[in-house]
């Protein structure tokens, strides 16, 4: 027999929960109530994007509630001694989670990928037919082939994948270069950093030189 009436939630789907008894389980399940398990969650939120993947650290309030509905969406099986060591573990979870799919949908065949701030440039230039496409690729062939920092030029190319005859593109994680380079993530960051302002600037430069020839 349960020790405690509540105990009998344990593993319970939330939405089996009486809503009346839905404060009272939270707190006996996890040993905090619910509006400072989300304040927590929101505040550490900000951090872990900050740390994972910034550029959407603007997003720290959906990525908590998310993480929230997540943890709450089945119950634990048994009482939990260190809530926020599992609020950490769920919003790690979720970000690593959105950045993989949001990674994933880039990575189709013929489609044109996000190339950061490199990419910002190219979209200035773009009209949309398959002949810009093609040539936006043999500008930013161009651009990586100026780079002569050596470890940097590796990192902008193991990062920027064209296929030869430039039917598609793709971009690698911080995690697939350091893989291939076998470089440090650190290493990776930094050099891409550092890169992607060279990179930057050729492709403007080359873009400027192509306008420039069309217009004469």
């Amino acid at each position: 027999m349960s020790a405690d009436p509540l105990d009998k939630w344990l593993g319970a789907a939330w939405s089996e929960v009486p809503e009346r008894l839905r404060p009272a389980v939270v707190e006996h399940v996890f040993g905090v109530d619910l509006v400072t398990m989300s304040t927590y969650a929101a505040s550490k939120a900000r951090y872990i994007l900050d740390r994972l993947d910034p550029d959407m650290r603007s997003d720290f309030e959906d990525v908590a509630q998310n993480t929230m509905v997540e943890l709450t969406a089945t119950l634990p099986t048994e009482r939990i001694r260190h809530w926020k060591a599992l609020v950490l573990k769920k919003l790690q979870w979720q970000v690593l989670q959105d950045r993989r799919s949001r990674t994933a949908e880039k990575r189709h065949p013929g489609r044109r990928v996000d190339y950061e701030s490199a990419v910002l440039v190219l979209e200035d230039h773009r009209h949309g037919d398959a002949e810009d496409r093609l040539a936006d690729r043999a500008v930013l062939r161009d651009a990586l082939a100026s780079i002569t920092h050596a470890e940097t030029a590796a990192v902008l190319r193991a990062t920027f994948v064209i296929a030869a005859d430039g039917s598609y593109t793709d971009v690698q994680t911080t995690g697939e270069v350091a893989a291939d380079l076998r470089f440090s993530q650190e290493k990776v960051k930094r050099l891409r950093a550092a890169g992607a302002k060279l990179l930057r600037a050729a492709v403007r430069a080359r873009l400027d030189d192509r306008d420039d020839e069309e217009a004469s």
